[in-house]
């Protein structure tokens, strides 16, 4: 009985090595699978959570149920729209970074991803049907399962840079990804602060005062879980705030803190040499030292992390304060995109630079796949034609 699929199996091995288109359709098909599907988790899997401190602030342990929050933090994504690029440098784009994301949510499965901005390379420019169609392609491209929370920060191409920025984007973009100019949010006893880096301009725009209005708000929270004001002036201030245990924040912005060049970073993901010497511009290429200053003497923040310059950094501020910048997640703006595994706790972090499939090895494999494909027909047709001349 179970002899006859044994028996197919051969007479198709068979029929596929007697024909030749259909011995090339099926190599041609298992090089482009590979390079297509299997390539990324080959890529993927090697990249691992990193281990974060388990215990809480008296040294006990946090125990299974608050174990360490795992995030997923990536940056710069530029999905195309009509105005720029290839049709077919959108498709080949928008599948290796849809390929690339969701191979790292089945293999790593993150309690929480960070979008760190620029989800639209032309956002700033776009009207509102166009805006909706990037909205709907981009969920799309980065659903998650409904266990793992999606936060989503805005970028200068999302909605313009300060100059460009209208309340009309801000607020769409703030209702197509839910990310109004500041946000908080509590995980695993961690606490976020989510930031629109154009708002803090600093020149009393309309945007920016609203931003700043808010951002005062989650200060006076904070302070009132910190038990900082003072409770004898007024009872009942603290009430309206929702109480959040009190831990160090980690910020997340689109704009890098202020930093003059990138001189500085060393990650293998950095600008190129020629590029790291470049002097950064304000309010351009990273906060205002300004804009810096307040958020560091308000928040006093036990992490940093940015994006925007679609290369990678590690920065360590005068302050203490630790900051990583984010590479872009697209191959449209770097060879070696990267994104970041990161291990949270009350306590403690740990941080993993993760590099996808680079483009020039996948390009590779195709060119010798390719090659070795065309060899093998040429070596298989000099073996049939010596052995019929030797049957003869």
């Amino acid at each position: 009985m179970m002899a006859w699929p044994c028996k197919l199996s051969v007479v198709m091995c068979h029929y596929i090595r007697g024909n030749r288109i259909i011995r090339f359709l099926v190599l041609a098909f298992s090089l482009v699978f590979y390079c297509e599907y299997i390539h990324y988790y080959v890529v993927l899997l090697q990249c691992t959570w990193p281990q974060a401190g388990t215990y809480s602030f008296d040294g006990t342990p946090l125990g299974l149920e608050n174990k360490p929050l795992k995030a997923m933090i990536l940056a710069d994504t530029h999905l195309l729209g009509f105005k720029q690029g290839h049709w077919f440098d959108k498709l080949r784009r928008e599948w290796q970074m849809q390929r690339a994301f969701q191979t790292a949510m089945m293999l790593h499965s993150p309690d929480i991803v960070f979008i760190l901005g620029d989800l639209l390379d032309e956002g700033k420019w776009c009207n509102d049907s166009e805006f909706e169609y990037h909205v709907k392609r981009f969920h799309k491209m980065f659903s998650s399962p409904y266990k793992t929370d999606v936060q989503v920060l805005v970028g200068n191409h999302d909605i313009g840079f300060h100059y460009m920025m209208t309340h009309h984007k801000h607020k769409r973009f703030q209702k197509g990804f839910n990310s109004p100019s500041v946000k908080i949010i509590r995980k695993k006893k961690n606490i976020f602060i989510l930031l629109n880096s154009m708002s803090f301009e600093g020149d009393e725009c309309n945007l920016c005062k609203e931003a700043m209005g808010e951002l005062m708000e989650v200060k006076r929270q904070l302070e009132c879980s910190q038990k900082i004001l003072a409770d004898e002036a007024n009872p009942n201030y603290c009430k309206k705030y929702k109480h959040l245990p009190y831990v160090r924040p980690i910020i997340l912005q689109h704009f890098p803190m202020y930093r003059q060049s990138d001189e500085e970073c060393t990650t293998e993901d950095a600008a190129p040499f020629k590029d790291k010497s470049i002097p950064f511009k304000p309010k351009y290429d990273c906060l205002s030292e300004d804009a810096t200053n307040l958020l560091f003497d308000w928040f006093n923040p036990r992490l940093v992390v940015s994006a925007h310059t679609h290369h990678g950094c590690y920065k360590v501020h005068q302050n203490n304060i630790p900051e990583w910048t984010v590479a872009s997640f697209s191959w449209r703006n770097k060879n070696n995109p990267t994104f970041l595994l990161t291990t949270i706790s009350p306590t403690d972090y740990a941080v993993n630079q993760c590099f996808m499939p680079q483009e020039t090895t996948v390009i590779t494999i195709y060119i010798f796949g390719f090659v070795f494909i065309i060899l093998s027909f040429l070596i298989q047709k000099k073996v049939s034609k010596c052995s019929s001349e030797k049957n003869r």
